[in-house]
């Protein structure tokens, strides 16, 4: 291979073959080119009348690299608007270099003096194409994301290449390193063509330079609350308590602790505080003080009388100078219109709001007490609600649409006449989509007072005048030719027969156009009317009339791909929902779209339909995309509870052969054992949407406490299908070779000696799982639905003959904002089937430890005498979690945990539920918690300890 030609910032050289224009002489040519030929070859002169040429041949030729020029060329002449046999356009000919222009494929466009004799014209288009980025390297980012730099710049991986835009580059991307802390930031943006398919490679070089690093954080005129107390709240003081480049000075993060501190003392009543920060570089300028000077204002101190019906709690929350501050009394006033709403929405219409203060001065702090006097006044309750007038909707089907309820369980029965309002609009509406336009409600309300309870009992009378049904006799489509009339009928709403409801034209409008559309007209208007006349009997009859103007019928032309240097273009096209020659679709094209951009190997995709805007006979489909790295490396340790320390790696390849299959390699080693894996996925398997993962696989595990390890080798083959958003099916199948032997120099009881032997099994096992929680991180509400059967059948003996139900519930709601309870349910049971009544010890269930039942050691819920771990059939588990967010990202958890063992291999032990609780502390980071729980037992055993201490990385569910 030839050595890379090296260029900085500047354009690849002219070649003897390319004529290259600048923009302005470029645009003149296109001018220049098209008055000439749309003028002088056509003089208006007693030649007026002259048909012009016709167009006898188009060229199109590709300058540059031989490879793809056949399929750009293609492309290319589906943009040209000109065709062979037909007159030619000067018109035409400019909208089709504008056309070419827009598509970025080329970076020059020379159209010579065509050729004319006899009135024909031969055309000849010579296109100079762009070469395109291939690969965009970045050094010295660190500790910023590869990711985030490339988000600074306006070039991408797959983006024509341009010399002018590489010094842009370098100023992008320097004003992110100065956000991020590092003012003397500089950045070199080189490229390298590859003389082999003459693209570049750009490389971004980062020099950070010397970064301004936060030395101290002071806090200055805080007297309500302690400076350490304070700081516990600042990003820039926690940073500065670290080494190396974390203690940057990055402005963002000192204006979000201004907020912060504004936030915070507002909720503690301290409504006209003033944060004003200021930055102090020190005798090395790169060395700063960060002050925040605290104005804290008066100390509102609020307070209520005359409330009976709410907590003073719960006015609490109406205050609105505790988030919004209380310049010129502005949040004072809105606070008393918030508390006299929430009375007034409660029944409460005469509530009065009074407001006193009076100041003080309590332990050197400026207190302002606010005495808000609450006059409740009498309760209006909903005592009757009189409908009459309904014949078309019986009482039942009116009383829903209404709010306004009487007195019962799940209503206090409050009367609010606005509620009251929106209930006869809700109504009115109930009529309107039945026909009735003109649907009246006369409403009277009368008060009368409780002498028992003060309250104003309320007498609602609903008078309902119908009027006459309104339905649609006649349909009428005006300039329709893509559709029959009675697929056009078939769409809409308004058919004849129906009640008509004015409201519905819009939508029928939009689903004509979305019909209409679909048969290749995309520039589709359609203008719905109705005539609406009484009838002898007083109904209504509406004619409904819809103007269409459809436009110019459009075909699909070709789909071009660019960026896609690794991957094949099959693998594109596979995804693309668009036919040549058939007519366009939009909805196929926003479905190419999605499919594309869901493609595993790419990290983005860009879309441009080209002659969709200018009304051209065919729209053709450019695809941009960005490849993603293709090669990848994890390596990671940890320690945990149940495997103690550990190390695991993975080594892959997302974009395997260009196919986007993701073949991996990986290994991961613990004190219970290793396990080493060889993978490759494909998500397309057989062109379907579902993926199919297969792997070899070797294990060795010893679990603690067991007195017994396994060996496993084998392969799995794996199918996935998503469907309906949060359902998931798969299907395993799994083949085995397995070998259980024992722990130590145990001997082999002679009963178990057939468990012992090299075994091989084949598992099937179908599962479907239902997921909505919100995040797999951190959920705080949804729930998780999973149910397994894994059908096991040995080959050469029956002891793997059975069948192992696995099903799952977990549930989270948070309450309160810093306030999640998860709730958890397991059963996994075991039925053994044919001849075989014996199940191996190594496939039996058990429990205890870090992920099941907190508070025991691993594997040992259930023990026999000797203090050995006992496994059963079945295993039943439950579990509760309150998770308590402290803020800064610290979590105080406290568990129940229960659970069983039943058909146990040691039938005198007992099948009782046994329990644990705990608590515990967890430290959340941006790939998951980290934390210490400590368990205990609540129905301890003799011999047995207490509780247990365990470690873990991310939730036990």
């Amino acid at each position: 291979m030839r050595p890379l030609e090296r260029h900085t910032h500047s354009a690849p050289a002219p070649r003897p073959w390319t004529r290259v224009w600048d923009n302005t002489c470029r645009a003149m040519g296109i001018i220049c080119l098209a008055v000439v030929l749309s003028g002088a070859l056509f003089p208006d002169v007693s030649g007026a009348d002259t048909p012009p040429p016709v167009v006898s041949k188009i060229t199109v030729e590709i300058l540059g690299p031989e490879e793809g020029k056949d399929r750009l060329a293609a492309f290319a002449r589906g943009i040209i608007l000109l065709r062979e046999g037909e007159p030619f356009s000067g018109e035409a000919l400019a909208k089709s270099i504008d056309l070419l222009k827009s598509s970025r494929l080329f970076q020059a466009i020379d159209v010579p003096d065509p050729e004319e004799a006899q009135g024909r014209m031969a055309l000849a288009f010579r296109l100079t194409p762009f070469r395109r980025i291939k690969e965009i390297h970045i050094h010295g980012a660190f500790p910023l994301l590869q990711k985030e730099v490339l988000n600074a710049m306006t070039i991408y991986t797959g983006d024509a290449y341009v010399a002018e835009k590489l010094e842009k580059q370098e100023a992008l991307v320097e004003k992110t390193f100065e956000t991020e802390g590092y003012p003397d930031a500089r950045v070199r943006v080189t490229s390298e063509e590859d003389p082999d398919d003459g693209h570049f490679e750009v490389t971004v070089t980062i020099e950070k330079g010397i970064f301004n690093r936060i030395q101290h954080v002071e806090i200055l005129g805080n007297k309500g609350f302690s400076s350490a107390r304070l700081k516990l709240r600042l990003d820039t003081w926690k940073v500065s308590l670290f080494y190396g480049e974390i203690p940057r000075f990055i402005q963002k993060k000192l204006d979000d602790d201004v907020e912060n501190l504004k936030k915070f003392y507002r909720a503690k009543g301290y409504a006209d505080v003033e944060i004003t920060p200021e930055v102090e570089h020190l005798s090395d300028p790169h060395d700063i003080t960060i002050r925040f000077k605290v104005t804290e204002g008066k100390k509102y101190v609020p307070a209520f009388e005359g409330n009976t019906e709410f907590w003073g709690w719960t006015l609490k929350r109406e205050l609105a100078y505790t988030k919004e501050g209380n310049r010129s009394d502005l949040g004072l006033k809105k606070s008393i219109r918030n508390i006299r709403t929430r009375y007034q929405k409660a029944g409460y219409l005469d509530v009065r709001v009074r407001m006193s203060e009076t100041e003080a001065t309590v332990e050197g702090i400026k207190e302002r007490d606010i005495l808000f006097t609450i006059e409740e006044g009498p309760r209006y309750v909903a005592h009757a609600i009189d409908i009459q007038g309904n014949t078309v909707f019986d009482r039942e089907r009116i009383d829903k649409q209404m709010l306004t309820r009487l007195p019962g369980t799940f209503s206090a029965g409050e009367f609010v006449p606005e509620v009251l309002e929106e209930d006869i609009s809700a109504i009115q509406s109930l009529y309107l989509s039945k026909g009735y336009l003109d649907t009246a409600v006369d409403h009277t309300v009368t008060f009368r007072e409780d002498p028992e309870t003060g309250q104003k009992l309320t007498d609602i009378a609903l008078v309902i005048n119908e009027g006459m049904q309104t339905r649609v006799t006649a349909v009428a489509f005006n300039g329709l030719d893509a559709l029959t009339p009675e697929e056009a009928r078939a769409a809409i709403a308004l058919k004849e027969g129906e009640p008509f409801r004015e409201y519905m034209i819009k939508s029928d409008e939009n689903t004509l156009s979305e019909e209409i559309s679909e048969q290749g007209y995309p520039h589709i208007a359609v203008k719905g009317s109705a005539q609406v006349e009484t009838a002898d009997d007083g109904s209504g009859q509406a004619t409904v009339a819809y103007d269409i103007t459809e436009g110019r019928h459009v075909k699909t032309g070709e789909v071009f791909y660019t960026g896609n240097f690794r991957t094949k273009e099959r693998i594109l096209k596979r995804e693309v929902e668009l036919t040549p020659e058939e007519p366009f679709s939009l909805t196929k094209t926003l479905e190419t779209q999605r499919n594309i951009r869901n493609i595993a190997a790419l990290s983005a995709a860009h879309f441009r339909t080209i002659g969709l805007k200018e009304e051209a006979p065919e729209v053709n489909l450019l695809v941009e995309v960005e490849e993603r790295k293709p090669y990848y490396f994890e390596l990671g340790l940890g320690y945990d509870t149940r495997r103690k320390k550990y190390a695991h790696t993975r080594l892959g390849d997302r974009n395997l052969f260009g196919q986007n299959k993701d073949g991996w390699i990986s290994a991961e080693t613990s004190e219970i054992g290793y396990r080493t894996e060889l993978g490759i996925t494909e998500p397309r398997f057989l062109g379907t949407r579902v993926s199919a993962t297969f792997s070899m696989f070797g294990e060795k595990l010893e679990e603690f406490n067991q007195d017994f390890g396994t060996r496993t080798y084998g392969s799995s083959l794996t199918f996935n299908r998503r469907f309906l958003e949060d359902f998931n099916a798969s299907l395993n199948n799994r083949y085995e070779y397995r070998e259980q032997y024992r722990v130590g120099s145990t001997p082999i009881p002679p009963e178990d000696a057939e468990q012992y032997e090299p075994r091989s099994i084949v598992v099937v096992t179908p599962a479907l799982t239902y997921n909505s929680t919100d995040s797999f991180v951190r959920p705080r509400k949804g729930m998780i639905a999973f149910g397994a059967l894994d059908i096991s059948q040995g080959i050469e003996n029956n002891l793997d003959d059975f069948f192992k139900h696995r099903y799952e519930l977990r549930f989270y709601k948070t309450p309160f904002s810093r306030l999640t309870f998860a709730l958890r349910g397991r059963v996994h049971h075991i039925i053994p089937y044919g001849s075989n009544d014996n199940i191996p010890e190594d496939q039996l269930l058990f429990l205890g430890g870090t992920s099941d039942i907190r508070g025991y050691s691993e594997n040992k819920f259930l023990v026999d005498d000797a203090g050995d771990p006992v496994g059963g059939r079945t295993s039943i588990l439950g579990s509760l979690e309150a998770r308590f967010d402290l803020g800064l990202n610290v979590e105080f958890t406290t568990f129940f945990d229960t659970g069983s063992i039943r058909s146990a291999s040691d039938p005198d032990l007992s099948e009782s539920f046994r329990s644990s609780a705990g608590a515990g502390l967890r430290y959340v980071t941006p790939i998951g918690p980290v934390g210490f729980l400590y368990g205990w037992k609540l129905d301890r055993q003799p011999g047995e300890s207490s509780g247990e201490l365990h470690f873990s990385i991310g939730y036990t569910f």
